[in-house]
């Protein structure tokens, strides 16, 4: 999805005047009266990473900026920060508007393009550096990836590793929540060997009756370790589906897409969800697909996202009917990460 917004004239001299100066560091854009237009550009004060914690200054609470960086002389990088907690209406735009940016710039200018939900992913010299280490593939003499982690940040590795093992089918493991979660081959059933998590029976019959154009949302409850309805709503077009769901929270999401008889397994995760949540989900979303089948569902095509707004009514369109050479049958199917 497009939004239509355009780069001003203004924004192309500012951009020219940038890449031929290679003392500015960063230009901060921002979408004016329907066009993205430029902020004072911001000068080096030493080396990229020192020059970082100046993007602070332009960043505002709850409000999305586009922020062009020169990590090199001949690197430049385009970033989108969207805080999580920014409104509804200027998520989409920015969203919707951050390729446009790139490609009415000349993509080939960028070597990457970033985005990014909390300031500390602006604005910490530790997470650039970490970023750099994974986008090179190599770790310096200097900064080892364990050099680079605090204690959060091994938290948010861990979650990491178990969203990996879930995605490639690898036996779970304790998560520290209090409960044993392991990857089963039965289904969903409440003091099942196989399956140690209590299922509502609201879930199941929702699961069981879902009818066409119906979004049925599934979350846990962490305390208790168990799988409870959230919501079934009928009549969900395509374009309403990613405003249903939680930006706060994981959700586990089964939607009967309109006029066919596909279900499309949704498995999205805030990043701003705790760490046991994103544990919890991680290790147990291929469980979850198992309940949809155990309940008379042919779940072949699956999303995941890390923020509602990448669940789009063209994404949504291309699991159903996809390109030709890319086959009907694909896996988890996660939009790939700027960046990365």
């Amino acid at each position: 999805m497009q939004s239509g917004i355009s780069a001003s004239s203004e924004l192309h001299d500012a951009f020219q005047a940038f890449t031929s100066d290679d003392s500015q560091f960063a230009l901060p854009v921002t979408i004016t009266s329907e066009s993205l237009q430029p902020q004072p550009a911001i000068p080096f004060s030493g080396s990229f990473y020192s020059s970082v914690p100046k993007l602070q200054s332009v960043l505002e609470p709850k409000t999305p900026l586009f922020l062009l960086l020169r990590h090199s002389p001949s690197t430049l990088v385009a970033l989108t920060y969207i805080p999580s907690d920014a409104g509804v209406r200027a998520k989409t735009l920015f969203a919707s508007t951050r390729a446009s940016l790139v490609r009415e710039l000349g993509s080939e200018k960028f070597a990457t393009t970033i985005f990014a939900t909390e300031e500390e992913e602006v604005v910490s010299e530790k997470v650039w550096r970490e970023r750099d280490l994974e986008g090179n593939g190599v770790q310096s003499a200097s900064y080892t990836r364990e050099d680079l982690m605090d204690e959060k940040e091994r938290e948010l590795d861990a979650v990491r590793r178990a969203e990996d093992e879930a995605r490639h089918g690898t036996a779970g493991r304790d998560v520290g929540t209090g409960g044993t979660l392991g990857r089963v081959s039965g289904i969903f059933a409440g003091g099942s060997v196989n399956m140690p998590m209590p299922v509502d029976d609201d879930v199941k019959y929702a699961l069981q009756s879902i009818e066409d154009g119906q979004l049925v949302q599934l979350s846990i409850d962490v305390r208790s370790e168990t799988v409870k309805l959230v919501s079934a709503d009928s009549n969900v077009s395509p374009n309403d589906v990613a405003s249903k769901i939680s930006d706060s929270s994981p959700r586990y999401a089964y939607y009967h897409y309109p006029g066919s008889d596909v279900v499309v397994f949704i498995y999205t995760c805030p990043s701003g969800s705790s760490i046991k949540e994103r544990m919890l989900y991680a290790s147990t979303r291929r469980m979850a697909v198992t309940l949809g089948e155990s309940q008379g569902l042919k779940l072949e095509k699956k999303i995941e996202g890390s923020a509602p707004l990448e669940i789009t009514a063209s994404r949504l369109q291309e699991e159903v009917n996809p390109p030709q050479d890319e086959g009907p049958k694909r896996g988890f199917a996660r939009p790939k990460r700027p960046g990365r």
